[in-house]
């Protein structure tokens, strides 16, 4: 079943409309966005379960400013998302509809769009959509293992969410995957840990630690002048944003986990190592992510191994968060047994648990919308 994107509003003062919806729905606008092929600018606004999409003509020969001198202010289009934009525009094309265009074309919001001729939808204008997540260009901020980078979206305004990714992962791969969905709602930050992504490269005398990517995390708040944040961490990153509300509990308002695992044992060491080895088989791959896929490898090893033999210690940890935090897994975990997930939730004392359905470990590999959903509930109870 396609899901109602958003709704499409045709405003001759955009300033005006924002102020109106602000009063009478509680929509706060949380970017604006020229597309100068389409002679738009374009304002999203958030509301609870669809968003609003304000169209300002930016010049006379632009379609929405020939809407507006026909049909005046109002309602413009609907659009629903679509799993494959290409796909959909065949299937439209093969039953009959006129798109307007040769082939979809590049909208705001980062999306890939179409629209169907209104003439054969009964007089409504009707715009596929598909989301194409893509980072910003990314910022930094010096420390003493060097640059981190970092990635915002959202209207600063709103609460801030801040996601750290797992272990030789990073924003690009993982944590981006979750931004279309909190975006309207939260002020988003993600971070590549040192060595990780966009971040520089780990040194060879580099030992990485919780404490390191935990301030890291802290850099990147306080460069953003961020008091305080909700954390989500996937996987490693579970365990750095629990070592972060541990460290720093004035900073992290509320915690939420996803694959994360405190019972390390030699075992579980081994099946972090053993996907370690598959991605050094893709090392052209991983330096393309990472810059210094072979530092990063090696780093990553001697942090893994020390695990076991932290154990005790990171339960303990545990016992002095004292925040709200979510421990969620998927059931069917192909990395982590589902009971790590209970055994965190044990450990920690007010925490809430949460399995969703999923077969695999990897974030781009589940069902996204689920975990955006419940991280969203979580933060807003």
């Amino acid at each position: 079943m396609l899901r109602l994107e958003h709704v499409g509003i045709a405003v001759r003062d955009a300033e005006a409309v924002r102020a109106t919806y602000a009063t009478v729905l509680n929509a706060l606008s949380y970017k604006s966005e020229t597309v100068d092929e389409q002679g738009v600018t374009t304002h999203f606004l958030s509301v609870e379960n669809t968003k609003l999409e304000l169209l300002e003509a930016t010049r006379e020969d632009s379609p929405v400013h020939r809407f507006l001198e026909r049909q005046g202010e109002g309602v413009h289009h609907l659009a629903f998302e679509v799993p494959d934009i290409d796909d959909a525009f065949e299937r439209m094309m093969e039953a009959g509809f006129t798109p307007l265009s040769d082939a979809p074309l590049q909208g705001a919001d980062r999306k890939r769009i179409f629209f169907l001729h209104p003439k054969a939808t009964h007089g409504v204008l009707i715009e596929c959509c598909s989301s194409q997540p893509q980072l910003p260009t990314p910022r930094y901020v010096d420390t003493d293992a060097g640059a981190v980078a970092y990635y915002t979206w959202g209207a600063p305004e709103q609460p801030t969410v801040l996601l750290l990714h797992g272990a030789a992962g990073s924003t690009q791969t993982e944590t981006r995957l979750l931004v279309p969905h909190l975006e309207p709602h939260l002020h988003v930050v993600a971070l590549d840990f040192i060595g990780h992504g966009a971040s520089a490269n780990a040194k060879p005398e580099q030992v990485l630690t919780p404490m390191l990517f935990a301030e890291n995390a802290q850099a990147v708040l306080n460069a953003l002048d961020v008091a305080q944040a909700h954390v989500f961490g996937f996987s490693m990153g579970g365990n750095m944003a629990l070592q972060l509300a541990h460290e720093a509990p004035e900073r992290v308002a509320r915690v939420m986990t996803h694959g994360a695992h405190i019972d390390w044992t030699t075992a579980t060491v081994d099946a972090m190592a053993h996907r370690l080895d598959r991605a050094d088989a893709e090392s052209g791959r991983m330096d393309a992510l990472h810059g210094d896929w072979d530092a990063l490898s090696t780093t990553l090893r001697a942090f893994i191994e020390q695990l076991p033999g932290a154990a005790l210690r990171l339960r303990r940890q545990m016992q002095t968060v004292g925040q709200p935090v979510l421990v969620s897994m998927a059931d069917e975990d192909d990395l982590f047994p589902l009971q790590a997930a209970l055994t965190l939730h044990n450990a920690l004392p007010n925490s809430r648990l949460a399995v969703l359905p999923g077969q695999h470990h990897a974030l781009q590999r589940q069902r996204i919308a689920p975990l955006a959903d419940q991280m969203r509930a979580f933060i807003a109870p």
